[in-house]
């Protein structure tokens, strides 16, 4: 069994005692993205397996697959429970299993009330009609089959479905005759109509063929597992109220960016790739919980950083400052008029996700939170950096653009006597070895 986490220590020891009583000899593995909560902890302490993986669904449940050798593969939602009644046709289907040898379960949203009867009906008609499964009703197949198809597709939204799709074209789907239970979390959240169109919409547009990368932006990251027991976000500005992103942005000039990747492709090339990277990082933070704006380099460069990057749900902002640290202090100043917590980002980063962003936040405004978060690059920088009030001291001192900055920052923070958590560790595109394999 895989389950994929990101701060889900409010619901994981459920799922686990669930798989705890299956009456059928198993092996449970923990795919972690990156949590800031006990998630791997608990793992370990109801015996199961964990693997820290990049962030995203897909790569964390082929990272979990791998630490496996069983001939059956069950990938679950950590917020997914098992009925008894589940547990044992899951045992009689691995006995004898159907030709396909993958299947998944029926659809099932916990909680009551005619809203949830709405979905699941709907969910069941769109099955019917178009084939296709959900991740949420989880996937068992048997290992040949996973390693057949290639494991989840690396994208960052419908994995699942595209998983479905593969494994349809390639010998079919069965259906597990049982149920599935699954936390209704996200549509108490978001309301339960807004939550049903945004994914009929979602699907729909996935099916014409609009990428991945650009619908990510219109599926919101979740409070990072950090709710309430009604379902209701926890914290001081759940509402994304007062919170600004400053995202560091150089206008896509050849010559003036990447010139280390420009080195390894060209300089034409290394503008492209820029290009791409960073429109694709903005897309997926622009509609998050908080303001956006773009601090640009040149000056003169905001009708070019405009049509680049185009101007729904950002604002434009200059950078001001000799260097990168003065420039860093100016804008955390700048976003303090209007904001509470605030949190800056760059745009080389491939794996820089909402997720991230949103935890960040969370982490800030929670009561026993840092003052400081650090996202630490491979590089031995940084990737995002979030205070809770601007600190002018934080970034004096500082030997930019080296690999010392995370290191000297941190010193800096300890002297302040400033708090600080750190993020994963993700990596930047500075040279052709950084380039992720969709970008060669």
């Amino acid at each position: 069994m895989v389950i994929p986490t990101l701060n889900e220590e409010a619901y994981l020891p459920a799922l686990l005692s669930d798989l705890a009583r299956l009456p059928i000899p198993h092996r449970v593995v923990v795919a972690d993205g990156g949590s800031l909560d006990s998630s791997t902890e608990v793992a370990r302490r109801e015996g199961a397996g964990s693997v820290e993986a990049p962030r995203g669904r897909a790569r964390q449940m082929n990272a979990g697959a791998a630490l496996l050798d069983t001939p059956w593969l069950l990938f679950l939602h950590a917020d997914s429970r098992i009925p008894a009644e589940t547990g044992a046709a899951m045992a009689e289907w691995i006995q004898d299993p159907p030709p396909e040898e993958a299947g998944h379960f029926r659809f099932q949203l916990d909680g009551g009330g005619w809203t949830r009867w709405i979905i699941e009906g709907g969910q069941r008609v769109r099955e019917g009609l178009s084939g296709l499964a959900y991740g949420d009703q989880g996937l068992l197949l048997s290992r040949e089959r996973f390693l057949a198809v290639g494991g989840f597709p690396d994208l960052p939204l419908m994995e699942d479905v595209e998983m479905v799709r593969r494994l349809r074209r390639t010998g079919g789907l069965a259906r597990v005759p049982a149920p599935l239970v699954t936390s209704a979390r996200r549509y108490r959240e978001e309301g339960w109509f807004r939550a049903w169109i945004r994914n009929a919409t979602l699907l729909l547009l996935h099916g014409l063929g609009v990428p991945t990368s650009s619908l990510v932006r219109w599926y919101p990251p979740r409070a990072a597992g950090l709710v309430g027991e009604d379902g209701a976000s926890a914290g001081v500005g759940a509402s994304g109220a007062g919170r600004a992103l400053m995202i560091f942005a150089k206008a896509p000039r050849i010559g003036q960016v990447k010139t280390r990747l420009a080195e390894g492709v060209g300089a034409p090339r290394a503008v492209e790739i820029y290009r791409r990277l960073g429109r694709e990082v903005v897309d997926r933070l622009r509609h998050g919980g908080w303001d956006t704006v773009i601090f640009y380099d040149p000056p003169d460069a905001q009708a070019a950083m405009k049509d680049w990057l185009g101007v729904e749900a950002l604002t434009f902002h200059p950078q001001e400052g000799e260097d990168l640290g003065a420039r860093l202090s100016r804008a955390f100043q700048h976003a303090s008029r209007q904001a509470g917590p605030m949190c800056v980002v760059g745009t080389d980063i491939p794996d820089l996700d909402g997720e991230l962003v949103e935890t960040a936040f969370r982490r800030l405004e929670a009561e026993d939170g840092p003052q400081v978060i650090l996202g630490p690059a491979k590089d031995g920088g940084y990737y995002l950096l979030a205070l809770r009030s601007p600190e002018p001291r934080l970034f004096q001192g500082i030997r930019w653009s080296t690999e010392r900055v995370r290191e000297q920052t941190l010193d800096r923070a300890r002297e302040l006597g400033l708090s600080v958590e750190e993020l994963p560790v993700l990596a930047d595109v500075d040279r052709v070895e950084d380039l992720p394999p969709a970008y060669r």
